[in-house]
């Protein structure tokens, strides 16, 4: 991060995650974390860890339909990131990233029989992303970013099936430090 042109990126987030796409409509905080390196050209390389609790409908149990429970999308996520920072000697710089992700979630969805049910699972994901860092001085910022996520998390529909839930939507801002 010493030499001409070569920068470090710190920068932690907080926000919400927005299950958009499917019928259960979950939504909840939303952690990230993120440290990188960027070349003189703008492009990035950086390690990010992510985590979320959603929280969705409300679904009357099967052996009970007066008992009703909420469906869960819950995930942490640890991988690399790259970005490609647009305007780098302005006081606002936009910037596009793709993130690949080891994932462990633990969704609390309804399978075929409508029956809640927490799982377990380990998955490759990925996320393409947006933001804005907006800088205060040559180290301090604050950045503001938005990713659609895919393969964050899975569920079971039935005993033979996994899939992966719809993309997930995740808002995040928050400080970003440049060295």
């Amino acid at each position: 991060a010493g030499a001409e042109g070569w920068h470090g990126y710190a920068s932690l987030g907080a926000g919400v995650t927005l299950d958009h796409f499917s019928d259960w409509r979950a939504k909840g905080p939303t952690l990230q974390a993120w440290l990188g390196i960027e070349t003189p050209p703008g492009l990035s390389l950086g390690a990010v860890f992510e985590t979320t609790q959603t929280w969705g409908q409300q679904f009357a149990q099967a052996r009970d339909p007066s008992q009703m429970s909420r469906v869960q999308l819950d995930y942490t996520a640890v991988g690399i990131e790259a970005r490609l920072r647009f305007l780098g000697d302005k006081p606002v710089t936009p910037w596009l990233g793709a993130r690949l992700a080891k994932s462990w979630a633990k969704p609390f969805t309804p399978n075929s029989l409508g029956e809640l049910r927490r799982e377990d699972f380990d998955v490759t994901s990925m996320a393409f992303r947006v933001g804005l860092d907006g800088w205060f001085g040559d180290h301090w910022g604050l950045s503001i970013a938005t990713a659609l996520q895919f393969c964050d998390l899975k569920f079971t529909k039935d005993a033979d099936t996994s899939t992966c839930a719809k993309p997930l939507q995740s808002i995040t801002a928050g400080p970003v430090l440049r060295f």
